[in-house]
């Protein structure tokens, strides 16, 4: 059996890396206000077994997750790999966004969950 590599993502550069550390704490605040405004329902820093999201929707069962600059090394990503096969096991859908994406992109974020909802709301069946 041959092990296989894991290809980091794209390079990033370094005024990219110095904007995203020096404005992690507030995305996840830019990203409860977008949510809030949209009239999005997400409970933030929900945490199931011993893993958390940065944000869940319980009924719709959708995790939101940001990822900062750490989850570029191939150690963080490697770590995130239990985690993702545990929430699979559980049928709930996570969307990854970069902290980068967040700070320039929120309307396509907002689109991009918008989206998922509509997609899981036609999922839920009443019998």
């Amino acid at each position: 059996m041959s092990s296989q590599s894991i290809p980091l993502y794209q390079k990033v550069s370094e005024k990219i890396i110095r904007h995203s550390l020096d404005n992690s704490i507030s995305v996840v605040d830019q990203l409860q206000q977008k949510l809030t405004e949209k009239g999005f329902h997400f409970y933030r820093n929900q945490v199931f077994n011993n893993y958390s999201f940065d944000f869940y929707c319980p009924t719709l069962k959708i995790a939101i997750e940001i990822d900062s600059y750490a989850h570029e090394f191939s150690d963080i990503y490697n770590l995130d790999a239990p985690k993702k096969l545990y929430i699979s096991s559980l049928d709930v859908t996570v969307l990854r966004f970069t902290d980068y994406q967040i700070l320039t992109d929120i309307e396509e974020i907002s689109r991009t969950i918008k989206n998922q909802i509509k997609t899981s709301k036609e999922r839920i069946y009443v019998v």
